[in-house]
């Protein structure tokens, strides 16, 4: 089996640096480990801490053939839409970026355009994808609409935005649960309110001085049984790296 840290060049930049910064440990402090399968109330409470609207995964997997894969949106909020997806595209770039991984994006729905009129569930997947598609070329975001052939997207892509939350889970847990794939971790999203930041602008500076810290920690779960807890802080160590490497 190929090494999880192997995968993620932004540790082999960090370790050929200056390893005497007194910035890693702050990076590293930013970034919390909640354990596998947390419960729904520590959702609840990042909300309530950081004045997230919605949360969504960013899961981070390697295939059976030890593909180094990230797809959203998984759970834990279900109720995905074309704007959460296209804020799951945005919020989770830079984060692969700043890992060392050049991304490519494919976008994956319930049909091709041929099946469009057979189910009106599987014809808005379809529409929202190539709407999503026509949206993110035109910002300069290259991005491709592979349908429902997930087989062909993984060719080319490695940074696959799924038509939902639910088929988000459904591949995990199949890739990684009950397949030869391996889980790395899922990286949550915290989508705040249209219009709003992650915290209340309203409140007094010392509260806002803890929205902002909350605001700016990174949570990271795993979800299977075969989750191996390394690979977690692995992904926790590559995501220190790369805010030591950007401030």
């Amino acid at each position: 089996m190929i090494s999880v840290q192997s995968l993620f060049p932004v540790l082999s930049d960090n370790n050929s640096s200056d390893n005497n910064s007194s910035a890693a440990p702050f990076a590293a402090d930013q970034i919390i480990l909640l354990g596998n399968r947390p419960s729904n109330d520590v959702y609840e409470n990042i909300k309530k801490e950081t004045g997230a609207d919605k949360i969504f995964r960013l899961s981070v997997f390697l295939t059976a053939k030890e593909q180094l894969l990230f797809t959203a949106p998984a759970g834990p909020d279900m109720n995905s839409d074309l704007e959460d997806l296209e804020f799951c595209v945005k919020i989770g770039l830079p984060i692969i970026q700043n890992l060392g991984i050049k991304p490519k994006i494919g976008i994956i729905s319930g049909g091709r355009a041929g099946d469009i009129g057979r189910n009106e569930n599987v014809d808005k997947t379809i529409i929202d994808a190539d709407a999503l598609e026509k949206k993110l070329n035109e910002q300069g975001i290259s991005a491709k609409h592979y349908t429902i052939l997930i087989e062909d997207a993984v060719k080319e892509a490695n940074f696959l935005i799924l038509p939902d939350s639910l088929s988000g889970e459904m591949i995990l847990k199949t890739v990684t649960g009950i397949g030869e794939g391996v889980e790395i971790g899922n990286i949550l999203l915290l989508k705040p309110p249209a219009g709003k930041a992650i915290h209340n602008q309203n409140q007094n500076q010392n509260q806002n001085q803890n929205q902002n810290q909350n605001q700016n920690k990174i949570y990271i779960e795993q979800l299977t049984k075969k989750a191996d807890p390394i690979n977690a802080e692995i992904l926790k160590e590559a995501l220190a790296a790369s805010l030591k490497r950007n401030e």
